[in-house]
């Protein structure tokens, strides 16, 4: 499904040519250092940068139903999605997020929820940590956070059989549905894996789907596969402060390309 074109009227942004939203994904906040961690000091300095700039925070059910019923959206709307569900999402991140008015996307991997995120895949340089639990999730779901499906043990859907895609992918919604009592609008392919068949059932099962493919929603974006801006690349607060700006947007297309070429010859190995 993609995005209708419909006009712009001032002080609403409607999905035009020039609609250009960004998902920024967040990890782990933690100090560790590590690929996926945004240290508490410096996602405070970033949020406080984002409101400083006029950008007001909303949830992807929230972006996706204004998209959809073609309703105004903020003047600069951008959308905060955190994947895996760490507890210091809790802890520290929704503190900041609730001083600003910020609301935010948790993408959660169900199976794990009170545990931590022992899943397979995960490199040795990941830092082992707490996942949120279900008290402290209907918690923030009552303080407006969205949660999302991550799947219920994050695997790669594309190397696993259709029975187990859709047990997965069906039954994370469900447990997510059955504990908060909301509908689950919104999912994240784990690793940023996905192919015709994955796409599909996630297309019957969410209103909407994140990628880890680097760029902003545009009236060209596909609901489920968005595209989204790593924080691993907005670490340099120079470049953060671009987000804005069609330089940032050449900085990501550059990205891309080499994440793409690295694949490529990782695939050729």
């Amino acid at each position: 499904m993609r995005f209708n074109t419909f006009n712009r009227r001032p002080g609403v942004i409607r999905v035009d040519s020039m609609f250009r939203l960004p998902i920024i994904t967040y990890h782990s906040i933690d100090d560790c250092g590590s690929v996926i961690s945004t240290a508490p000091a410096v996602f405070r300095r970033q949020i406080s940068a984002l409101a400083g700039a006029g950008y007001q925070a909303i949830t992807l059910r929230e972006m996706v139903s204004s998209i959809e019923e073609r309703s105004s959206l903020p003047e600069k709307p951008i959308v905060l999605t955190f994947d895996d569900g760490f507890r210091n999402f809790f802890t520290e991140a929704f503190p900041i997020l609730d001083e600003f008015g910020y609301r935010a996307t948790v993408f959660l991997v169900t199976d794990f929820c009170g545990r931590h995120n022992d899943w397979s895949g995960n490199p040795a340089s990941f830092p082992r940590s707490e996942i949120l639990n279900w008290t402290e999730i209907r918690e923030l779901s009552a303080e407006g956070i969205e949660f999302g499906s991550h799947t219920k043990t994050h695997p790669d859907l594309t190397r696993i059989s259709r029975e187990a895609m859709e047990d997965e992918i069906i039954g994370s919604k469900t447990e997510l549905d059955d504990n908060l009592g909301v509908e689950t609008a919104s999912f994240a392919y784990p690793f940023g894996k996905t192919n015709g068949s994955v796409k599909r059932m996630a297309a019957a099962t969410f209103k909407s789907a994140t990628s880890t493919v680097l760029g902003k929603v545009t009236e060209a974006s596909d609901l489920h596969e968005l595209e989204r801006v790593d924080a691993y690349y907005l670490s340099n607060q120079r470049i953060f402060d671009l987000l804005d700006t069609s330089i940032f947007d050449g900085y990501l297309r550059v990205r891309q390309c080499l994440r793409n070429a690295k694949s490529l010859a990782e695939g050729n190995h």
